[in-house]
């Protein structure tokens, strides 16, 4: 054996040669490290490598610092997050990267979503329209009275599949929910029709008696209780239990004017009005909780997540309805567009508003929103928008445009996706509410 040989067999024998690893570093130089990391990979990987490093990324201080890094001169959340939710800076702090990653250079060539148009199906204004299915498919429905489901292109299909029916409804189709896999769709002529979805598209199987002799002109869905309720041009409210027959199990008359909009969650119902007023009532005790009065304008959609509500009017303003306070406006931002807002979509990491005025604004959901992307519409102003899975749709005049994620594909995506919704976040948007 070689002097050299021996050497470093020696020093390998030694018991007081022990290599470095990361557990040795000093905490700072452990940060400095992360800070080159993604917080998606801090929270899901680095974090779960063992206690010492579970233990260091649990400080809340880190995540909070962060976050102030990306939305410079804002504050964050926009109202105080519950006090029992261990996970919000953390799993906050990965959306905002997220979405933060994806929206940033949309308005340039090198955006990370990818653009579809759908069209040559409705050839007039789409109203109606709903993602479902993780964002894989789209439906719409239009003053044509059609009724269509799309399918977007995946893995397998490269071009959309669509199946359609022309005279789905006697009137203009205004408003589209869902619940699983059943589809509800309202109209003016003052009916609400239920479709199954099936591989083959939209089977008819049942009409609800709206007990009112008038437009009806939106619908929301809870799908936790497997219940939908309905606004009416008559100003009533209709909730129904879609395990029990066609007719409402309870009605009530809230507003002065008619309901342009409607969302519902387990707990509450929150309608708006032409009448200038949105109002909040609890559907599990049948009582009237609060209203909300614009006096300039009036509202033109609605939002609601477990610890806030949106309104957008007719004047491009954005109100925040604390329902901690009693569902009183809180906060108000002007907003960008030039025209009224026709849709509010948030979900952890992004605020998303649409406008008659062709332009989709992407913010962060910060006190004030910060801007990271403007988009524009080909199909004139958009008259609906859903946003799901990191899926957006937006629809105008004889077409629907898509954005979604192009980094990767679709499916794998969606799983990823799926598993920050196990962890605790997920999206909502104007016609349903998903809990957090």
């Amino acid at each position: 054996m070689s002097d050299e040989e021996q050497s470093c067999e020696q020093v390998e024998d030694d018991p007081t040669n022990s290599r470095l690893s990361l557990l040795d570093l000093p905490v700072e130089v452990f940060l400095y490290i992360c800070s080159f990391l993604d917080a998606s990979t801090m929270v899901h990987a680095l974090s779960l490598v063992c206690k010492q490093f579970n233990e260091v990324l649990r400080d809340d201080s880190m995540w909070k610092e962060r976050i102030n890094h990306m939305c410079l001169h804002t504050d964050y959340p926009i109202l105080p997050p519950a006090e029992d939710d261990k996970l919000f800076w953390k799993l906050s702090c990965v959306a905002l990267e997220k979405q933060i990653s994806l929206w940033r250079k949309e308005e340039s060539m090198e955006g990370s979503m990818e653009r579809l148009s759908l069209n040559n199906i409705h050839f007039s204004t789409i109203d109606g329209l709903h993602l479902m299915h993780n964002g894989n498919i789209c439906i719409s429905g239009a003053r044509n009275r059609s009724l269509v489901c799309w399918k977007l292109p995946n893995e397998e299909n490269e071009k959309e599949n669509v199946t359609h029916i022309n005279f789905a409804h006697d009137g203009w189709i205004w408003d589209i929910t869902s619940i699983d896999n059943t589809v509800y769709s309202c109209s003016w002529d003052k009916t609400v029709k239920a479709w199954t979805l099936t591989d083959t598209g939209l089977v008819h199987f049942k009409t609800y008696d709206m007990s009112i002799d008038c437009a009806v002109l939106s619908v929301a869905s809870c799908p936790e209780l497997a219940l939908f309720a309905t606004g009416s041009f008559c100003k009533t409210v209709s909730v129904y239990d879609t395990r029990s027959g066609a007719t409402p199990i309870v009605m009530y008359k809230p507003h002065r004017g008619p309901v342009i909009r409607l969302i519902m969650n387990s707990q509450f119902i929150v309608s708006a009005s032409e009448d200038k007023t949105v109002y909040i009532w609890d559907h599990r005790t049948r009582k009237f909780i609060n209203d909300f009065t614009i006096t300039e304008s009036f509202p033109m959609c609605i939002c609601m997540q477990r610890d806030i509500i949106y309104v957008g009017d007719s004047t491009a303003k954005l109100y925040v309805l604390d329902p901690n306070e009693n569902f009183n406006a809180v906060k108000t931002y002007p907003t960008e567009h030039k025209k009224a807002i026709t849709g509010i979509h948030v979900a952890p990491g992004c605020l998303i508003t649409s406008s008659t005025d062709k332009t989709v604004r992407i913010t962060t959901p910060t006190d004030p929103p910060q801007h990271l992307a403007t988009l524009e519409s080909n199909y004139g102003g958009i008259a609906s928008s859903d946003y799901l899975n990191d899926v957006l749709a937006v629809s105008g005049t004889g077409g629907i445009e898509i954005w979604r994620p192009r980094s990767r594909s679709h499916t794998s995506y969606q799983r990823e996706n799926e598993c920050d919704l196990d962890r605790g976040f997920v999206g909502s948007n104007c016609n349903k509410y998903d809990p957090v």
